[in-house]
């Protein structure tokens, strides 16, 4: 589905030349997850990822996580809680998984985890889009 509607994706895009391409591969209980390397362009501060791209991150993930289920849907409400900074040039483990669904809306859960330690959360409520209106 990535390639169907996503392909110029700056997270998971294989079409966006500048996209940082993101692959996430299916994992147990229908969950997904990348490792994922982030240099230090992607900082704020000195030492530490800008929290707009932690929050790509986990909407890349979760919007991932509902294509592995066959399910094309667009963010409607993301919540994020940054528990720690995340630091560039070391890897993150990001995972998403579905929490519920109640089709058209769906609740998709992620985190992101440097060196087996929780550094963000998320919480996304989807809709997904009739076929009509994808392009």
């Amino acid at each position: 589905m990535r390639r169907q509607y996503h392909n110029d994706c700056p997270i998971c895009g294989p079409l966006n030349t500048r996209g940082m391409k993101l692959a996430f591969e299916a994992c147990s209980q229908g969950a997904v997850k990348a490792n994922i390397m982030c240099s230090a362009d992607n900082e704020s501060y000195t030492g530490h990822l800008h929290g707009g791209i932690l929050a790509s991150l986990l909407d890349g993930a979760m919007t991932s996580c509902l294509f592995s289920h066959g399910i094309a849907a667009v963010t409607g409400e993301l919540t994020i809680r940054l528990l720690q900074p995340v630091c560039a040039g070391t890897s993150i483990l990001a995972r998403a998984w579905l929490e519920r669904k109640r089709a058209p809306f769906y609740l998709v859960k992620g985190e992101l985890k440097q060196d087996g330690i929780l550094a963000a959360r998320a919480q996304a409520k989807f809709i997904q889009k009739s076929k009509g209106q994808y392009p």
